[in-house]
């Protein structure tokens, strides 16, 4: 899938948020998901909007609270992705092993 020059610049500068040793899974991740999510909305490229989107989605739900000033720094409204923040789809707990 296509991308837009500034998507790209936006999920350069949120992977410098993470560690070295997982930046490489991280945008993998939210690449995949960013693409998704362009996918979703039947897009020929991939937004800004939509890596916003991806990188909430690949970001586990206790730890969403810190991306609203990332958000703001990049220069986007937060309110704009408040169902994402708050959702914590794909995220369920998983059952505790049983030690069977």
């Amino acid at each position: 899938m296509e991308w837009d020059e500034p998507a790209e610049g936006v999920l350069v500068t949120l992977c410098r948020m993470v560690p070295d040793t997982i930046r490489e899974l991280a945008r993998a991740a939210a690449r995949d998901e960013a693409e998704s999510v362009a996918g979703e909305r039947a897009a020929a490229s991939v937004s800004v909007d939509d890596v916003i989107r991806g990188w909430i989605r690949t970001t586990p739900p206790e730890q969403r609270n810190g991306l609203v000033a990332v958000i703001e720094q990049l220069g986007l409204e937060p309110e704009i992705y408040e169902t994402e923040l708050q959702s914590d789809e794909g995220w369920e707990e998983e059952p505790e092993d049983s030690g069977m």
